[in-house]
Order: C-alpha cells, then sequence, then structure tokens
C-alpha cells in the first residue's frame, strides 16, 4: 500500500516533500486527508511528516528548506544563531540563492547574494538521505555587516572574536572578497581582550 511506503519513508527520514510523495504514487488529495485525518502533519508548505519533534534540533530544522530547494544556502540570522553568534530572533529561516534562482515563498527570508558571495564558505552536512547547506562562521560574520544593522553587525563581530577557534586570516579574506574590509575593526577588537 502507497501510504505504508510513505509512513516508513517519513519515519527514517522525518518529512517528505510533496515531490517525493508524488513520485512514490501518492496524490495531494490522499495527502490532504491524512492531514486532515491526523496521520500526518504539514509543519511547512510542501513538507509532510508524523510529527514535528525533530524540527527542535539545531541543522534538521533547515533540512525542508534544503530539500526543496536544491541550491538554498542557510545564511544571515538563520546561520549566526546555528553558531551562537547572535541574540537576535530568527522569525523566517534565511536562505541564500545564486541571482539567477528567483524563487516566491514568503516563508522564507531570501537573499541574493553576488557573485563569490553565493559560493564562498558553504559547509555541506548530511542529516540520512538529506543534505543541509549552510554558510561556515566566518561567512555568516561578514553577511553580518551587509544583512544586518550595524550594532547586530558589531556584536556578531565580538562575539566571534570570543572563540578560541576563531580564524581571523579567513574573515579578512572572506571580507576583501566580498567587498567589506573589517581588518581595522578586528584589530580594535583584539586590541580591547
Amino acid at each position: 500500500m502507497p501510504s505504508d511506503k510513505l509512513l516508513k519513508f517519513i519515519e527514517k527520514n522525518d518529512f517528505i516533500t510533496l515531490y517525493e510523495a508524488l513520485n512514490m504514487g501518492i496524490s495531494k488529495m490522499a495527502l490532504s486527508r491524512m492531514v486532515k485525518e491526523d496521520t500526518l502533519h504539514k509543519p511547512a508548505k510542501r513538507i509532510y511528516s508524523k510529527n514535528t519533534d525533530w524540527m527542535g534540533e539545531p541543522l534538521k530544522q533547515y533540512a525542508p528548506a534544503c530539500a526543496l530547494y536544491p541550491d538554498a544556502v542557510i545564511c544571515g540570522v538563520s546561520a549566526l544563531n546555528y553558531y551562537e553568534l547572535t541574540d537576535e530572533f530568527e522569525r523566517k529561516i534565511w536562505l541564500a540563492f545564486p541571482r539567477q534562482h528567483r524563487i516566491m515563498n514568503q516563508e522564507y527570508r531570501i537573499v541574493y547574494p553576488r557573485g563569490d558571495s553565493y559560493s564562498m564558505g558553504i559547509v555541506r552536512h548530511k542529516i540520512g538521505i538529506r543534505e543541509v547547506r549552510i554558510y561556515d562562521r566566518e561567512k555568516s560574520v561578514i553577511d553580518a555587516f551587509k544583512l544586518l544593522p550595524i550594532d547586530a553587525a558589531y556584536k556578531v563581530m565580538r562575539a566571534y572574536m570570543k572563540l578560541k577557534d576563531k580564524d581571523l586570516d579567513k574573515v579578512s579574506r572572506y571580507a576583501k572578497k566580498m567587498r567589506k574590509p573589517l581588518d581595522e575593526l578586528m584589530t580594535i577588537l583584539l586590541s580591547d581582550e
């Protein structure tokens, strides 16, 4: 029975996308009926799961967005929250896309970095059959100066500078490539320590 196959898939992978379900031979109507019967939940648009407990886990909460959009990269406040570099509230998941990929989805905060700013610093995490793509800490710090108010960006930089395993050369390299030189700020913050 197709619904048994679907439930086993969800059991193993936490959730299923609409497209994965359709490929299994499960219709939209059958999915809607399962949601109405409370067999499935719909935690996000085109995402179905048996429960939402897994969404509280740091990387797993980003897996649905990355499953729906294979070229999406977790960025901005979402990445900074993951690395515990900000106290900014994550109202929506932040996603970066290449400039040529335009999407309309009000559930996410979408940004379109230019050139290397999109492809630089991507870290890939495997979660079962899924892959979560997120910018590394250093790229996320530089993004803070491009995407957040300046006072929030300074807080991010201060938090980063307190880390034992910070990589100031990498921050400097990324900042130059992204035309956001921060060497002077890093020198000031280092002298304050």
